[in-house]
């Protein structure tokens, strides 16, 4: 996970190990990779399947934004 998050410069977003599935059952996943993006506000928006490079940073700055 460490690695990940200085591979992708994730450092100022809050990243969370979910070793036993908790949290990803309260957001209904069932397969990974999948991806659980938050709002300031709250509003969930979950991704289901790999994102690219700039997948990723486009939905980061699309959070950053708000």
């Amino acid at each position: 996970m460490h690695a990940f998050v200085d591979e992708f410069g994730l450092e100022n977003m809050t990243t969370i190990v979910d070793d036993d599935g908790t949290l990803w059952s309260r957001f209904s996943v069932r397969v990974q990779p999948a991806w659980a993006f938050v709002t300031a506000d709250g509003t969930l928006d979950v991704h289901f399947g790999p994102l690219s490079r700039g997948e990723l940073n486009e939905r980061l700055s699309t959070l950053a934004a708000a």
